[in-house]
């Protein structure tokens, strides 16, 4: 997936972001630590921890979203509860992190053992899935096009 404006990493998304003047809210480092305790040991990958140590107090391309510190911690839970409710055939492993969710009827992941900028995955209530389908070939990729209003980003890579 080529990125636009020159973006390649999570530091270019960064300066792209700094540039435009979007107002990022960053936590603290305990904040950070907090989140890595929810992985149970395994590592988050680099270009995530980037967004959240810039980003994981708020941004307002992901407003109305749950992605930030204040929910963060729950949205695992919400996507399996989801996922039952749904009756999905596929669970979600422990080495699948969820760092976003939308009104409560989709969400993304990725998997912890996948890079450090690894593909996005995605569930949708309501569109027959039967399995999670990649939306992104990076955490970075997912970023930017959720910033630039890709209207085919929630299109399964697989069509």
């Amino acid at each position: 997936m080529k990125h636009n404006d020159g973006v390649h990493n999570i530091q270019d998304f960064i300066e792209v972001l700094k540039v435009k003047g979007v107002i990022m809210k960053p936590t603290t480092p305990e904040d950070l630590e907090a989140l890595k305790k929810i992985t149970n040991g395994k590592q988050l990958p680099d270009e995530y921890i980037e967004f959240y140590k810039h980003m994981g107090n708020g941004v307002s391309f992901f407003k109305g979203h749950s992605c930030f510190k204040n929910e963060i911690f729950i949205l695992r839970a919400g996507a399996e509860d989801l996922l039952k409710e749904n009756k999905f055939p596929s669970e979600l492993s422990d080495n699948d992190f969820v760092f976003w969710m939308s009104q409560g009827y989709m969400f993304c992941f990725f998997r912890l053992d996948e890079g450090n900028d690894p593909p996005i995955y995605y569930y949708c209530e309501g569109r027959g899935l039967t399995n999670f389908y990649k939306i992104a070939d990076s955490f970075t990729s997912f970023l930017y096009r959720f910033y630039s209003l890709d209207k085919d980003l929630f299109k399964s890579m697989s069509n």
